[in-house]
């Protein structure tokens, strides 16, 4: 079992591997594997395959800084996702402060939540924005 282990060591040895985007393209897969046990579409199975497919190249590529390249697009990509997710789920759990977003540099302001017209000055841009709370 050893002697296998190291073959299968010094054939990985240079390739890119398993990262980000290959775990994630892997759950994609299985969430479609799963989505098409009910729905039974041919078009849904061959895109399975084609990710499956796409995924192994990717995993066995010996182009490892092609490969660094797109796991970085896709990881800016999901930090830029998480953060979002991150912010929405701020604004609907905070009940003392109001969100607005800046008409200039689209920057999210937190305002205390008390009713009428105030004046804020976003701290990213410096802009002064008349805010209406209700």
């Amino acid at each position: 079992m050893e002697k296998l282990r190291n073959k299968f060591i010094a054939f990985m040895y240079g390739r890119n591997g398993a990262d980000s985007l290959y775990k994630a393209s892997v759950a994609v897969y299985f969430a479609m594997a799963a989505a098409n046990l009910f729905l039974r579409s041919a078009i849904l199975s061959i895109l399975m395959w084609a990710l499956f497919i796409w995924a192994t190249f990717r995993c066995f590529s010996k182009n490892v800084y092609k490969r660094s390249l797109e796991n970085q697009a896709f990881l800016r990509i999901e930090e830029k996702a998480a953060r979002k997710f991150k912010m929405t789920k701020t604004m609907l759990t905070d009940k003392e402060h109001c969100y607005k977003k800046c008409s200039h540099c689209k920057a999210y302001l937190r305002l205390p939540k008390r009713s009428g017209t105030h004046t804020a000055v976003c701290p990213k841009c410096g802009e002064k924005l008349t805010v209406r709370i209700r």
